[in-house]
């Protein structure tokens, strides 16, 4: 886990934050292998017994004083009694890893259900875009190609098309065999019947290590939908304007159910893979793209700027059922023309997955990007909770998570991988700042996570091919505490600098901002409140 703040030393007041004008703040790689100086976590067992306080329910850690039968919160000062089971165990402190690092992984005990190994093979689905040209097929064909190769062993995928219907593909007979419904066309409209009906989850998902030619056979026979049969199936549009036939967003609820109702039976975890063309333009879900450009002219508005707001909340909601299902969606749009993301990215941010956009086909990275995204190690199911000593608190935080309904400051995320980094800005939570003589401000980050781990190789005669292939799952608790200090001088402050922190949260804050406030007269406070203000940094050197 590695954790980076923009300021080595915290401001040690409101005042001496506003002078130095640098964002105050920190980026966390939750899953990061080391923290940000290159150190390992100190590995243990035992994560759920870990002593907690009491009144702020931090986790005891390296900072906290300790006597025989008590503890002393780092983070808010609450003395805390100990069990007998923890006093013993902390009568031998060099066999605990929160005696002697504070960054350390715990395992947490599973509860040994036969179940948990069945549920813990991976899943994945393609969602293929057919109102689309023949470039678009074959790029996304090189990429379910590459992404056949970076699998492991064990997983399970599924191969769906979209347009003016919806396609699923059975590809553990001889011959790929696939089976359409229609979408309806009307913008409140949902598929009349289950996808589970019309083709069981278990005939839709293949085993990738016996079925990788058939998937890659199946993939050979995508054609993109014709036009005469989009335009047939949509109908006239408003003013006599023919519609497409693009219906993603019935499409993706409908796989998002279809996988949700085997959530924990069936699988742990299951990403969805969207391959886009263009906008969605057909069924519910779709979007507008006229309106780029054309309603704003008349306002003297900017039209770029105004549309970067959602413009429905089609795909916020539809986030809040892909985490419901336990479904990581991943969007890769493919196309030149105005596709109105910022509606669709909320599918892909909340649900713990990523946006990709590329302009042309021509020279699109698509295959190499979803390889290496694929062969990165990932973690899911995974809560992000933070917690500061009581001088300070998280103002904002920024990063493709699914914000607790009832908790602050905790976040859950779906799928994390080694890179995923998240931020946080800081704020005094009152007038008085850290006292020079006080305890040092201290920051907590634990993350709870879970792993498939991948089955042991073994060349047992009496195993089956499928015992051999069976994976398990792993729940872990990973805490990094950090103490830092403090400083009112600017040049202090000024020393301890990481710009990188310091760009990041800045473009955080900024977009935020942006869609909050959009008025044309409230642009120009905009840009100056996050951006203007680290100029006296800047002017110092």
């Amino acid at each position: 886990m590695a954790v980076r703040s923009t300021l080595t030393r915290f401001p040690i007041n409101s005042e001496a934050q506003e002078a130095g004008g640098i964002p105050w703040g920190v980026t966390v790689t939750p899953f990061s292998k080391t923290d940000e100086q290159g150190t390992p976590p100190v590995y243990g067992l035992d994560g759920h017994i870990l002593p907690r306080c009491e009144n702020c329910w931090a986790y005891f850690n390296t900072y906290c004083e300790l006597d025989q039968w008590a503890w002393n919160c780092a983070l808010c000062g609450t003395l805390n009694g100990l069990t007998a089971q923890a006093v013993t165990r902390y009568s031998h402190p060099q066999s605990c890893a929160e005696m002697t690092s504070s960054f350390i992984d715990l395992e947490i005990p599973g509860d040994g259900s036969e179940g948990e190994v069945t549920q813990a093979r991976p899943v994945y689905v393609a969602a293929v875009d057919l109102s689309s040209s023949e470039e678009f097929l074959e790029l996304t064909k090189s990429a379910l190609l590459a992404a056949l190769e970076a699998l492991a062993p064990g997983s399970l995928f599924g191969l769906a098309t979209f347009s003016h219907k919806v396609g699923l593909y059975d590809v553990q007979g001889p011959i790929p065999i696939v089976k359409n419904i229609f979408v309806p066309p009307d913008t409140e409209g949902i598929i009349p019947i289950e996808l589970e009906d019309v083709m069981p989850l278990l005939s839709f998902l293949a085993p990738v290590e016996t079925c990788k030619d058939r998937i890659a056979a199946a993939l050979e026979t995508l054609k993109p939908s014709t036009s005469w049969e989009r335009t047939t199936a949509a109908g006239q549009g408003l003013d006599g304007v023919l519609l497409g036939g693009r219906g993603f967003g019935v499409a993706m609820e409908a796989l998002l159910n279809y996988l949700g109702s085997e959530y924990g039976n069936t699988f742990a975890l299951a990403r969805v893979f969207a391959f886009l063309s263009g906008p969605p333009d057909y069924g519910a879900g779709q979007l507008d793209t006229r309106r780029y450009g054309e309603q704003y002219a008349s306002k003297g508005e900017d039209a770029d700027r105004a549309l970067l707001p959602e413009q429905t909340p089609f795909y916020r909601d539809l986030a809040a059922v892909a985490v419901q299902a336990g479904v990581c969606v991943d969007i890769f749009a493919v196309t030149n023309e105005y596709t109105d993301l910022a509606s669709l990215k909320f599918l892909s941010i909340d649900s713990g997955g990523s946006l990709f956009l590329y302009s042309s086909t021509d020279d699109s990275t698509l295959p190499q990007d979803m390889y290496r995204m694929l062969s990165r190690p990932y973690a899911f199911g995974c809560v992000l909770r933070l917690r500061t000593s009581t001088e300070f608190k998280s103002g904002h935080s920024y990063g493709h998570f699914f914000p607790d309904p009832q908790y602050e400051n905790v976040q859950h995320i779906i799928c994390c991988d080694s890179y995923a980094t998240y931020a946080y800005d800081f704020e005094f939570a009152n007038n008085t700042g850290f006292l020079r003589h006080s305890e040092p401000p201290v920051l907590q980050i634990a993350f709870q996570y879970t792993v498939v781990v991948p089955p042991e190789e073994t060349s047992s005669s009496h195993l089956s091919s499928a015992s051999r292939l069976q994976h398990s799952l792993k729940r872990r608790l990973r805490i990094r505490t950090v103490q830092y200090g403090t400083s009112g001088n600017i040049n202090e402050l000024y020393d301890g600098v990481d710009s990188e922190v310091v760009l990041s949260i800045l473009v955080h804050k900024y977009f935020h901002l942006f869609i909050q406030d959009r008025s044309p007269s409230s642009q120009l406070s905009v840009m100056e409140n996050p951006l203007l203000k680290p100029t006296s940094y800047a002017s110092s050197f």
